[in-house]
């Protein structure tokens, strides 16, 4: 659409903001191959909703792109080369320093640890290469509506974790860091829409964290939770 168009869209008296002028979401892209990036740019550019508004091969990268670009998902392979954990040392830098960002893991590593660090650090998602491309183009979708994709794969090793360590370890320690702040803002009488506006999240995730806060402390209902975690020392 041209500048003369828009203008005369907007005297037209509609009210309404052309479709080329929305906002879209912005992506970064985090992978050490430039081929993924490449493959991730052409699958995305079919999506009118979303843009990619950076690509990154390292961890240093990364982050000063994110400062930049501003992105509302980053899709992010934790192996990026040298080690493991620099991946996850890259969605957590994310997480804490860009409120409000979304962060997709998408990778071919198979390291467990790496995994459960990952999704304990509050990632809204993880995916495995393999995944089928209508199922990455789905699953940036719903982390931008505030859900959570995780694969069967990660789900069962999670599970299994958490079924391992809940004989030995006090609850509190099974908890993402992301469930730890929205149990600490429920201690102080927030309702959801108010916890997600103080972390920067939707309400439907701040619903989907105190879900899980329900489940892992075994109680049913809401006004369970503070009085049990108390107990336990956790708040």
């Amino acid at each position: 659409m041209t500048v003369d168009a828009v203008l005369d869209h907007r005297r037209s008296g509609t009210g309404q903001e052309p479709e080329a002028l929305r906002r879209t979401a912005r992506v970064l892209l985090v992978d050490g191959q430039a081929i993924v990036r490449f493959g991730l740019r052409q699958l995305l550019a079919a999506e009118p909703e979303l843009t990619v508004a950076g690509e990154a091969a390292t961890a240093r990268d990364a982050l000063l792109i994110a400062d930049r670009c501003a992105p509302d998902v980053v899709i992010l392979d934790v192996d990026l080369g040298r080690d493991d954990t620099v991946g996850v040392d890259v969605a957590r830098a994310l997480l804490e320093r860009r409120r409000g960002v979304r962060v997709l893991v998408l990778t071919s590593c198979r390291d467990r640890d790496v995994m459960l660090r990952t999704v304990r650090l509050g990632v809204h998602g993880y995916l495995r290469k393999g995944a089928d491309t209508a199922d990455i183009v789905r699953a940036v979708h719903a982390v931008l509506r505030g859900e959570s994709v995780f694969d069967s794969r990660t789900t069962a090793v999670v599970m299994d974790a958490l079924r391992d360590e809940s004989a030995d370890r006090p609850r509190g320690q099974m908890l993402t860091e992301r469930e730890n702040q929205v149990l600490k803002l429920l201690a102080t009488g927030m309702s959801n829409r108010e916890i997600g506006m103080r972390l920067f999240i939707s309400e439907a995730t701040v619903k989907f964290h105190v879900r899980n806060l329900r489940d892992k402390l075994d109680v049913r209902r809401r006004t369970e939770i503070v009085y049990t975690a108390t107990r336990q020392g956790m708040v």
